[in-house]
């Protein structure tokens, strides 16, 4: 979405950045080990698996990113993300196998006697414990559906809402929505506010003990230059309330063998997500490794650097007479696309995934970026030209300071 507000506060280092020396950032991990997730969980560092349960993955060529993996007793399944069409990695008692998809892949999660579900674009992707793999269109053709949980037999899932003229960005407004295997039908289970000025966004469902599921909830405004708010809510018998607020970003990663809540929480100096566990007197590290959300020390395969567009300053036949010139923050100039694209994460991740950011690459009629190098480039509303947020983004985050501009890309 196209937000205008002042990006959560991270930790940027200037080695982190790579700026114009082709190298890429280090992640750090080696530096404040934290240890490995506590069986029975895994998760994901350093592009490879940590924890009791971590499936074969075997060798891709090209790049590919691990992300978003869940355990059970069943097994372990996690996303191959690829550039284009991703898949599911599965490991169970028979062994391993990479399940091919059609799309954009989210959240694998167990359910009942092994079946496993995952979105895939806009679709809920259902595996019977036999193998056999159903494809059921989401309530909303065109929104997003991800993070599907079971509750019994039925899925409850996070379905965005598609972009539209007021508002032409996904993930703008996101509810929870159940399917009834029983019936074939999608229910509505919330409706939290959205507009062109309000976002909701609904992140990591988990399915608790007591048979609830709990997600974290994010709002924020475009008019107000400030920081998402994070809250904790529960879906419980058909009623959803609200848990209690979060003092910081965080996302669920789960729960522990008593039953304790375990967190992902950012550690952005270190380029990784601690796994934190609710104690009766606070929280304490428990390990380290990213499970419910998208590392930080892999660039994402689908993130490649493409030219910037043309900027639109008249003549041409779609031109709209009197239409704005939209502005974008630039970041750079980067040495390596992998550089870059470390960086994009980091600021896509503080936005809460509220702004547009591409890594763009320069080209021989680029104007904003040298030719063989890259950039980042987060857009803007035609409605700002850009001042009030470039001050929000240099002090958000000092490191970037010499290295970010206004442009019209």
């Amino acid at each position: 979405m196209r937000m205008r507000m002042l990006l959560a506060t991270a930790i940027v280092v200037a080695g982190l950045l790579g700026i114009a020396t082709g190298q890429r950032p280090p992640t750090a991990l080696a530096d404040r080990a934290c240890g490995a997730v506590a069986p029975p969980a895994a998760a994901i560092a350093a592009n490879g698996m940590v924890g009791a349960v971590a499936p074969t993955v075997a060798e891709v060529s090209g790049p590919s990113m691990l992300r978003q993996v869940a355990s059970a007793p069943a097994g372990t399944a996690v996303v191959r993300d690829l550039p284009g069409p991703d898949e599911i990695v599965l490991t169970t008692s028979g062994g391993s196998e990479a399940i091919p998809q059609r799309g954009e892949v989210s959240h694998p999660s167990w359910g009942p006697e092994g079946s496993l579900a995952w979105g895939v674009d806009d679709r809920l992707a259902l595996r019977s414990p036999t193998g056999s793999v159903r494809s059921i269109a989401g309530p909303r053709p065109g929104g997003i559906l991800v993070a599907p949980v079971f509750e019994g037999t039925d899925v409850v899932a996070v379905v965005s809402a598609p972009p539209t003229r007021a508002v032409p960005e996904d993930d703008w407004s996101n509810d929870l929505w159940r399917y009834r295997t029983s019936s074939g039908r999608w229910v509505r289970l919330t409706s939290f506010p959205a507009d062109a000025d309000r976002w909701t966004a609904i992140r990591t469902p988990v399915a608790m003990p007591d048979g609830s599921i709990e997600f974290v909830v994010i709002r924020g405004r475009a008019s107000v230059a400030g920081m998402p708010r994070f809250s904790l809510w529960r879906l419980r018998d058909g009623d959803v309330e609200r848990v209690a607020s979060l003092s910081d970003e965080r996302y669920l990663a789960g729960v522990d063998g008593e039953g304790a809540r375990l967190w992902n929480v950012p550690d952005r100096a270190n380029a990784r997500w601690l796994i934190r566990r609710e104690t009766t007197t606070g929280e304490e590290t428990v390990g380290c490794g990213a499970v419910g959300v998208d590392p930080f020390d892999v660039v994402d395969p689908d993130r490649t650097g493409h030219e910037p567009r043309a900027a639109r300053i008249g003549g041409g036949a779609d031109e709209v007479p009197g239409d704005p010139i939209e502005s974008a923050l630039l970041v750079g100039d980067f040495a390596s696309e992998p550089a870059a694209g470390l960086v994009a994460q980091q600021v896509s991740r503080a936005y809460a995934g509220a702004m547009p950011v591409d890594v763009v690459r320069g080209g021989v009629r680029s104007g904003i970026v040298q030719p063989g190098h890259w950039a980042v480039v987060v857009r803007l509303p035609a409605t700002t030209d850009g001042t009030a947020e470039l001050d929000a983004l240099r002090a958000a985050f000092p490191a970037l300071a010499s290295h970010t501009w206004i442009a019209v890309p």
